[in-house]
């Protein structure tokens, strides 16, 4: 286990940057009416909940070690968290829907004067970042500002300071501890937080929201997505990214929410339309982010001295020296410790079935189990009623294929299968669903575990680049599957609209969060594929 790279860190970071901006989707489930403290309460709980489930024994091992420091710190890290939230909540109302959002990006502009106040160095191109960024907010803003909008602007000022000494903060604390338990009772206390402004304007709490499937169904898919998978994420990019690095990258959530508001339809985001000032703060801040993130000279790891990994037995390949991950000079040693500790648990129960049948099966279990609780939410973000609908679920099918081989193959397609009884959707091209979602992953095997001679791992540019053209090829593959069987027995669906749906879903979500997914898994929790190694 190594430890992510730079680039690793910074897909990583765009990827949590992607599903921030998804809330827009999850919260067009959501009542009107439903106190947006419940929301943040109760899905910080289920975050809570879920991490704490899955990496027990380290949070343990993490609180005995240094547990006052760590509950300080992560209560300041929440304090933060929840302030500067709130100010962006107030703050918004003074602006419209197409510019209120390019201020949060005031955050990049804010976190490079942060940082040089705290007199710690600040690279060149960090500050062409920061001006082009604020060139784009600039561009956005200018045409349409009001006097009247002065008062939100300071205060969403005020929230980009208190984000951006968030960020210096959070860096810090990664380098310094277990992200994961950082991630867990930060996710604990934001639940704590929330709840505390939730009684004081709702005593009935839970009994006053509006409970129904859709309502369950997007705090869980909040729940999973943009409180586990994405603080998770977020706190293990950031122990290997700079606090500028990451600021820069979250800038992107204005140009993935501008995307979402012009192709959605209005019954999920307000709609916005396009206009050249918004294409070019759009554009202005892409740029920014290239200045930032793209290999040009040296590294600043490299300036600052930071000692790189060797390859060592535990998993680093020969000849990888050149890709190995910094690590940061302010590295907790019980941090690494931590990490070391890979969360083999599904290896430990499997080892201790002594036929391989029974150990197929029980794997085939475990993963059909873990497909339905993510697939099944999602069933309310129907795209064509009855037939294809949002399915984030698509990123497990190369996880499924290339870690756990055949038994995951089954996992993938049972699931689906399932998900259409469920759902009421079950249909005759259900067969054909069920026989593209187990082709789709069975070829992520087969490519990655027994043509391809190298250990699969998501380490440089090409081998990611790669991954993304097989994982096209393959939605493509599922979709000349699946869409003529629709259009054979349900001649009156759109025939295209569903191809499309196919693609887009069985490509997107498997790039968007099956790679950083992937590189979480192997590099900094140091889960091994399950696949029989390649002779």
């Amino acid at each position: 286990m190594r430890g992510m790279n730079n680039l690793q860190a910074n897909i990583c970071l765009l990827a949590v940057t992607f599903c921030w901006s998804c809330e827009v989707v999850i919260f067009s489930i959501i009542p009107d009416d439903v106190n947006p403290f419940a929301t943040t309460c109760i899905t910080s709980l289920i975050g809570a909940v879920l991490l704490g489930a899955c990496f027990a024994k380290r949070i343990v091992t993490a609180f005995r070690q240094d547990r006052w420091l760590l509950m300080r710190k992560i209560a300041a890290l929440s304090a933060m968290n929840t302030a500067y939230s709130v100010l962006f909540l107030v703050g918004l109302d003074y602006f419209n829907v197409s510019t209120g959002a390019f201020t949060i990006s005031i955050t990049a502009v804010v976190l490079p004067v942060m940082l040089l106040v705290m007199r710690r160095g600040v690279e060149v191109r960090t500050w062409i970042s920061a001006i082009c960024v604020l060139a784009g907010i600039i561009v956005v803003m200018l045409p349409a500002y009001e006097p009247s909008q002065t008062a939100g602007l300071a205060v969403m000022g005020a929230g980009c300071l208190i984000r951006a000494l968030y960020i210096v903060k959070l860096n810090d604390y990664a380098k310094e501890h277990d992200p994961l338990t950082l991630a867990t009772g930060m996710s604990g206390l934001n639940a704590l937080f929330a709840f505390v402004p939730w009684f004081i304007m709702q005593p009935t709490t839970f009994a006053a929201l509006p409970w129904s499937n859709d309502l369950v169904a997007a705090y869980f898919i909040y729940g999973y997505f943009v409180i586990a998978f994405t603080i998770s994420l977020n706190m293990l990019a950031q122990r290997r990214a700079t606090p500028a690095q990451a600021t820069i990258v979250y800038s992107t959530e204005i140009v993935f929410s501008t995307i979402w508001a012009c192709c959605l339809p209005a019954s999920i985001v307000d709609p916005v339309e396009l206009s050249v000032p918004i294409i070019a703060g759009c554009a202005l801040i892409i740029i920014g982010n290239l200045v930032e993130v793209l290999p040009v000279g040296s590294r600043k790891e490299k300036a600052e001295g930071v000692p790189k990994i060797q390859a060592v037995a535990d998993g680093a390949l020969p000849g990888d020296d050149a890709q190995q991950a910094s690590v940061p000079p302010t590295q907790h040693p019980q941090a690494q410790a931590l990490s070391a500790q890979a969360t083999d648990l599904v290896t430990r129960l499997l080892s201790r079935i002594p036929r391989p049948t029974a150990r197929k099966v029980t794997l085939f279990a475990i993963l059909l189990a873990v497909y339905l609780v993510i697939a099944l939410p999602f069933k309310v973000l129907e795209v064509i009623p009855g037939f294809t609908d949002i399915r984030p679920v698509s990123m497990l099918f190369p996880v499924y294929g290339i870690f756990f081989g055949i038994p995951g193959c089954l996992a993938n397609a049972v699931g689906n299968l399932i998900g259409d009884i469920v759902s009421d959707s079950l249909r005759w091209s259900s067969i054909a669903g069920f026989i593209a979602n187990f082709v789709g992953p069975y070829l992520m095997y087969a490519f990655w575990t027994k043509l391809r001679k190298k250990p699969f791992d998501l380490r440089g540019g090409r081998v990611i680049g790669l991954f993304i053209v097989t994982v096209v090829i393959v939605a493509c593959v599922e979709s000349l599957l699946i869409s003529p069987a629709v259009a054979l027995f349900y001649p009156d669906v759109d025939i295209a609209l569903f191809a499309g749906t196919v693609i887009a879903n069985d490509a997107l979500f498997p790039i968007g969060f099956a790679i950083p997914f992937i590189i979480m898994l192997q590099e900094e929790i140091g889960f091994v594929p399950l696949t029989p190694k390649r002779q």
